[in-house]
């Protein structure tokens, strides 16, 4: 990124409220600022835009529909197939989602098992066992696309609970189910300085945020490196908003709450001009070399046939002598 600044920058506060949504449902998480007067970059200069800063409510839930990560199968000794459990979206803890999962496998068990969750912040493991392991097994489907398996600690597998010591989680309790951060995207305004890890390609990502673990709450993002992403365009006439998961597929659902992001559009003074006029120069350069290298070429050949012709002339005058 150059780093010669032209112009003052431009500061740009934008609320979600005050967005045209393009957002998908009711999700909150996308819409289009459209400028009162556009903001253009002169043909020697190349736009910047970075994050300020960002205040974000955590109001989106960890568990849910949307966030495809909400489903529990199991079975128990003498079912023939799997139940699918459907846990109500919401924000969690490790506790609390323990408990709703134990009402519902306790509410649809052929066996009238019950179910005891313990977990231990020590080693931040779960523990879950049955009534009566060693006459009714119970086994759990960790592989299906929609499960809490990461809540609980679990890799992708079946695990069954089969002696009194139950079955105890093989990965790191995780309520965020790894989305522990999000993306504020900017889709209108194109670049080629950000890469994506998931698809290897450049990306409408500026900013990345960490997600406060404090829910029902707004925390306030202020980058502690200022990242400022070149622009491909010389004209914006409209922002677009997008915020998501690291898969841009997958949107923040905001429940309805409003969030502010504040942008700054910076001018530079673009590399390519001065490519272009050492180009030129460089050009010029070469072309009044050639020319003197041509005129001495011709400097050269011409005192040749000057010396060609006085000896041809010379020759002749001694030939009339004699």
């Amino acid at each position: 990124m150059p780093h010669e600044k032209t112009r003052g920058d431009i500061f740009i506060a934008i609320r979600s409220r005050d967005l045209l949504s393009t957002a998908q449902q009711d999700f909150n998480n996308a819409g289009r600022f459209n400028l009162f007067e556009g903001i253009t970059a002169s043909e020697d200069e190349v736009l910047g835009v970075s994050l300020i800063s960002a205040t974000i409510p955590n109001s989106f839930y960890n568990l849910s529909n949307n966030n495809r990560n909400n489903k529990l199968k199991f079975k128990e000794t003498g079912d023939t197939e799997y139940t699918t459990l459907t846990i109500p979206s919401g924000s969690y803890d490790i506790l609390e989602i323990s408990s709703i999962i134990k009402t519902l496998l306790e509410a649809s068990s052929t066996n009238t098992l019950t179910y005891t969750f313990s977990y231990d912040e020590i080693t931040n493991e779960l523990t879950i066992k049955n009534s009566n392991p060693t006459v009714y097994n119970t086994t759990f489907d960790f592989t299906i696309e929609d499960s809490c398996r990461r809540f609980l600690g679990f890799k992708s597998q079946e695990i069954s609970i089969t002696t009194t010591n139950g079955i105890i989680s093989d990965r790191a309790v995780d309520i965020t189910d790894t989305r522990n951060s999000i993306y504020i995207r900017l889709p209108n305004l194109s670049n080629s300085k950000v890469l994506e890890s998931s698809s290897g390609k450049f990306s409408n990502i500026i900013a990345q945020i960490p997600v406060a673990l404090s829910r029902n709450s707004f925390f306030v993002f202020e980058p502690p490196t200022e990242f400022i992403c070149e622009l491909s365009q010389k004209q914006i006439n409209s922002i677009d908003i997008n915020i998501t998961y690291q898969e841009e597929t997958q949107p923040v659902k905001f429940e309805n709450a409003d969030w502010e992001i504040n942008l700054k559009i910076t001018f530079f003074k673009s590399h390519h001009t001065h490519d272009t006029q050492r180009e030129f120069h460089h050009s010029l350069e070469q072309q009044l070399r050639r020319q003197v290298e041509k005129t001495q070429s011709r400097i050269i050949q011409d005192h040749q046939d000057q010396t060609q012709l006085n000896e041809f002339i010379n020759k002749k005058l001694n030939e009339i002598k004699t």
